[in-house]
């Protein structure tokens, strides 16, 4: 069933108004695909919020998407496998919304996705779409209809299209309205967690578990865990997505197939449930006598260089942008930032009003308040 003209418009003024309602980004993702659903309908879909610093996927809103193989082999996918209609080159081509159907010309064979992940659910027609703030990927949507329904027709991806910047630009404001609470005594202890070659957890350190704990939604992940409650990956029956997420991105970036892969790492911010960001890093063990190795996972508070860059990201500021700004945080003149990345000094004072004008301040001291002091002080001092 197309959208109607006056239904089109009305869902989509009630999801611009979500957008800038000042909702956390599970529960906005939730209300807008609960809207869009009301107009376009759809029977699976998976929402996602996409850490800027990594550009990976942080936080998974899914329905009717299968249980946890499924969602593992999506994530192995999204970053160890090409296929058609990635993330990442709908937003380098500024195309946000992108059907399957159209892209591989009817040939479904064509797409590992489609073979693997929807043929075996039921699922014949997938729209997806990215949602950007700038250049910058904030989050992005699967939605998939059962075969033997219509494709997507062109009314409903207009529908998408309209409400893909606004949904964006919500995403982005989470991030920035986001105040990671002080540490508490010991809170900021590293955790380590190890896994088997079959992903199993093999063991684990106290400080691991109480941040798994942390990164744990059961309103979320139940669904990929097929109901299960919290703390399964104790039995060995799931993971929090994130953990997911940059194991696959470990598996690329030990098996590159471009330049990006080549200089990615393994690692991703994430906003916990408390409201505190969380760094997890992934790597290989020392291999074993028979040759196989587990994969080390080493969870803790991100520091200050990335909780810079994530604020820099939320104002929108560019990376010419960020590269001053992060030279005036360490101290550096006008001229020493002129001669450290080979620019004017007109040029310098140029990207600094510009930041200036998107970060809300007027000169360096209010910046440097703003984007360190403001943001990221507050979650230093449980370590003094």
């Amino acid at each position: 069933m197309a959208v109607g003209a006056t239904q089109g418009d009305r869902v989509f003024s009630e999801v611009k108004r979500l957008c800038y309602a000042g909702l956390d980004e599970a529960t906005l993702l939730r209300e807008v695909t609960d809207r869009l659903r009301r107009a376009v309908p759809f029977e699976g879909y998976c929402a996602h919020a996409v850490d800027p610093v990594s550009g990976l996927i942080s936080n998974a809103i899914p329905e009717q998407m299968g249980g946890e193989k499924e969602a593992r082999l999506f994530l192995e996918h999204l970053y160890s496998a090409e296929d058609v209609n990635e993330y990442n080159y709908l937003v380098r081509s500024r195309r946000p919304v992108a059907l399957l159907s159209e892209t591989i010309g009817g040939r479904f064979e064509r797409s590992l996705r489609y073979r693997e992940l929807m043929e075996p659910l039921g699922y014949g027609y997938e729209l997806r779409g990215v949602f950007t703030a700038g250049s910058q990927l904030w989050g992005a949507i699967d939605a998939r209809r059962e075969k033997g329904r219509p494709d997507f027709e062109a009314r409903e991806v207009r529908l998408f299209r309209r409400v893909a910047p606004h949904l964006g630009a919500g995403l982005k404001a989470a991030v920035l309205r986001s105040q990671a609470p002080p540490e508490k005594d010991g809170d900021g202890a590293p955790g380590v967690l190890v896994l088997d070659q079959q992903g199993r957890v093999s063991h684990y350190t106290a400080a691991a578990e109480r941040w798994l704990e942390e990164l744990e939604d059961p309103d979320s992940y139940a669904r990929w865990h097929e109901g299960r409650g919290p703390s399964a990956w104790r039995e060995g029956k799931g993971l929090p997505v994130p953990l997911w997420t940059v194991m696959s991105a470990l598996t690329r970036a030990l098996k590159p197939e471009t330049e990006q892969d080549k200089a990615s790492i393994p690692r991703i911010c994430v906003r916990a449930r408390s409201g505190r960001w969380l760094t997890l890093q992934a790597s290989l063990s020392e291999p074993h006598a028979n040759g196989s190795s587990e994969t080390v996972i080493v969870m803790e508070p991100p520091g200050p260089k990335e909780m810079l860059w994530l604020n820099a990201a939320s104002y929108g500021l560019t990376a010419r942008e960020r590269a001053v700004v992060e030279l005036v945080m360490r101290g550096f003149s006008t001229a020493q930032i002129s001669s450290t990345l080979y620019i004017s000094k007109y040029t310098v004072q140029e990207h600094l009003c510009s930041a200036f004008d998107k970060v809300g301040v007027r000169d360096r001291q209010a910046l440097v308040k703003r984007l360190f002091f403001d943001n990221i002080y507050p979650t230093l001092l449980g370590e003094f």
